[in-house]
């Protein structure tokens, strides 16, 4: 597994050193990991991306109105978490960003910074093949 996402990113933005660790990410979640032929953990689903990114970027378009809503982003992906197959990378994603959403509070700046987070692990995602 790649390292942690550092919550440092939130507050100064992604840099060039980072952008390896996002990509990592992005390829570890997109491809399932198997023993033999049985797959013991299923990749992150583009569409179990979508309905969370769909959510950042609906805040992200009035952030003064919906900023509130930022902390339910937390609950959100753990509901993702607990409907998921057992095991699946979903649960990677929530790990990883969980304590990002909790840091942020409404801070614009940090939102903003969390946003190019998310956006490059999709990025790096689907150019892994995700599905």
């Amino acid at each position: 597994m790649p390292n942690n996402i550092r919550q440092e990113i939130l507050i100064g933005g992604i840099k060039t050193d980072d952008l390896g660790n996002l990509q990592e990410w992005g390829k570890h979640l997109a491809k399932p990991e198997k023993e033999g032929f049985k797959i013991t953990k299923p990749a992150l689903t583009t569409s179990q991306i979508r309905k969370f990114f769909g959510e950042i970027k609906r805040i992200q378009a009035d952030f003064e109105k919906n900023k509130g809503d930022i902390i339910l982003l937390d609950p959100k992906i753990a509901y993702a978490v607990g409907r998921a197959d057992r095991g699946s990378k979903i649960k990677d994603f929530y790990q990883q960003l969980s304590p990002l959403i909790r840091e942020i509070g409404s801070d614009k700046s940090k939102f903003k910074n969390f946003v190019n987070i998310v956006e490059s692990i999709v990025a790096y995602h689907k150019a892994a093949g995700g599905q």
